[in-house]
């Protein structure tokens, strides 16, 4: 009996993996309505360092556009309320929205990712784009899950608004 559960078990296991594995490459923000805070437009054209902040994220970037042609680069790291507040990391995805006038996503990526990294960590990343002729500006947003060192997780997010 305890080998059928056990069987049973990997299988849902796998099953939730997949499922999770197959949502992560769907359209799901695709025209969610993005927070006009925060909100870069794109005929604002800036070479020197930015910076995107809020409660739980820091993303000090800077990009550069030829026509179609986009290069976003930076270090991503974790404001001071959370490293106040947990001990541990355990996954946060930062993600990237492309928007229309609108503020309405028409692409979207992670573009960095703290897996099992220490709350104090910068992370790197550098990514090459074509734009879309409707993209007009970009946000940043993120989700994850923090620690505290009593080993209760602790659910972060910011993400454009979908209505249903």
């Amino acid at each position: 009996m305890k080998r059928k559960l056990s069987i049973i078990s990997i299988f849902l296991f796998v099953l939730l993996v997949s499922g999770c594995l197959s949502t992560a490459t769907t359209t799901y923000y695709l025209g969610a309505k993005a927070d006009e805070t925060g909100v870069v437009y794109l005929y604002e054209e800036r070479a020197e360092q930015q910076q995107w902040q809020d409660l739980y994220v820091t993303v000090n970037y800077s990009f550069t556009r030829q026509g179609d042609q986009f290069n976003i680069d930076g270090l991503f790291s974790f404001s001071d309320s959370p490293k106040i507040t947990y001990d541990t990391v355990y996954d946060v995805k930062l993600k990237f929205f492309l928007l229309d006038k609108d503020m309405l996503v028409v692409d979207y990526l992670d573009i960095s990712r703290t897996l099992g990294r220490d709350i104090e960590d910068n992370v790197a990343f550098n990514q090459d784009l074509v734009l879309a002729e409707n993209v007009v500006a970009f946000t940043f947003g993120y989700e994850g899950l923090f620690g505290d060192d009593e080993g209760n997780g602790y659910v972060i997010m910011k993400l454009p608004k979908r209505d249903f």
